[in-house]
């Protein structure tokens, strides 16, 4: 069974029980399973009342993420969730949690639904589109501390084995890549990040932002670790020149800049897990071959 079957699949007759009673419904009008994510399974619910009301039911059904992603658990997830909602950020508040997934068919989260969509042809295109992504990033890195519960980042990935891409044309940009990020990070401010940061993981309404999703890996580390998963997501999308002027604005914002490291450990970090394509190659190369460049 693919993971996109299991975490598409409805969720058990007893989570969704366990959903009613958490908000007090007596019945689940409907279910709609929420396509995009690759680690959860994600389905909107509406719930009987005078006002039907809609909630995000996540559970951690992929299969092996205990013992390939241990510490992204709910417990951190609540943890995030808990600190945006207190400085007022943009993102789903708590409304239950089953961490151990002792009362549902795996370890689950229900959640406010935010209104809007994933970004459309419209949102892309948009003047705006930029540098809102840049605008709610820097107020995400500006929420104070203290975060707790939010654990240190970490890499995806250890680098115990790095081999370039196999069909990889530019093997040599790769191993200067591993070499760049086998030394320490350079120092640096550590603020709230979202760990995960792209367009995908946002979402729109009449052309503005309404909020961000997915907060697993919410770490305690550098804001240009956001910076740089933006970018390469960017990149692959629309073009090295959307992932600069990005950078730009939210420069703009800040008064600093991205340190190249940055923008080079987190496409370093889709190896292994991630097969890419010729066109993702053809996307990501010269990119970092120009990060590269610049450290």
């Amino acid at each position: 069974m693919s993971h996109e079957h299991v975490l598409s699949a409805q969720p058990s007759p007893a989570t969704l029980a366990w959903a009613l009673r958490q908000t007090g419904g007596s019945r689940v009008l409907a279910t709609e399973f929420l396509t995009g994510g690759v680690s959860h399974a994600n389905h909107a619910l509406v719930l009987d009342g005078p006002r039907p009301r809609q909630v995000v039911l996540r559970r951690w059904a992929r299969p092996g993420w205990e013992e390939s992603d241990p510490d992204f658990t709910v417990e951190r997830e609540v943890a995030a969730l808990t600190v945006l909602e207190r400085a007022g950020f943009p993102a789903p508040r708590v409304l239950a949690a089953d961490p151990e997934g002792r009362e549902c068919d795996a370890p689950a989260l229900l959640v406010t639904r935010l209104p809007g969509h994933g970004p459309d042809e419209d949102d892309e295109q948009s003047p705006r589109f930029l540098p809102q992504l840049a605008a709610t990033a820097f107020a995400l890195h500006r929420v104070a501390p203290p975060w707790p519960g939010v654990p240190d980042y970490r890499p995806y990935n250890d680098l115990s084995d790095p081999r370039p891409p196999a069909t990889s044309t530019r093997p040599e940009v790769w191993e200067r890549a591993f070499a760049m990020v086998s030394a320490p990070p350079p120092p640096g401010p550590v603020c709230l990040i979202h760990r995960d940061y792209h367009q995908g993981n946002t979402l729109w309404r009449n052309g503005q932002i309404t909020g961000v999703v997915d907060w697993t890996t919410a770490s305690r580390g550098c804001p240009d670790v956001d910076l740089g998963h933006m970018c390469w997501n960017l990149v692959v999308d629309y073009g090295e020149d959307r992932a600069e002027e990005f950078l730009r604005h939210y420069g703009a914002l800040s008064g600093t800049e991205a340190h190249p490291y940055w923008l080079v450990r987190p496409v370093v970090d889709l190896l292994p897990d991630v097969e890419l394509d010729e066109e993702d190659l053809d996307a990501l190369e010269p990119y970092l071959a120009r990060q590269l460049a610049r450290g």
